[in-house]
């Protein structure tokens, strides 16, 4: 069976097939500016460790943790939980915010 199947493939005609023209779908820009309104959750992530459950119950007011991350590294921005940029931190008025120095596909931010 494996020997017609090598025949047959020999023998097959695909010259036809090259110039057989693909449907191409038009971009509905409705259903595109439908998905703008979407609602997203952003976090911002200043570090992270690993840390025992008896330290973790030992957590009161005033406990310090250290995080793995050192003071000079991005921040990582993540879009539902999946990271979209790095940046540093800022400060606005009262709250904080993250200036992007880079997005995910590794390019400095602005290119």
């Amino acid at each position: 069976m494996e020997k017609e199947a090598k025949d047959l493939a020999k023998n097959l005609d695909i010259s036809t097939l090259e110039n057989v023209e693909r449907p191409q779908k038009p971009i509905n820009t409705n259903t595109c500016n439908l998905l703008m309104d979407v609602e997203l959750e952003l976090s911002a992530i200043l570090g992270e460790t690993d840390t025992s459950l008896k330290k973790i119950l030992d957590i009161t007011k005033g406990s310090i943790i250290e995080l793995n991350n050192k003071t000079s590294e991005p921040i990582k921005l993540l879009a539902n939980g999946e990271e979209i940029a790095r940046g540093e931190v800022v400060i606005i008025e009262d709250n904080f915010g993250l200036r992007i120095t880079q997005t995910s596909d590794n390019k400095p931010a602005g290119e």
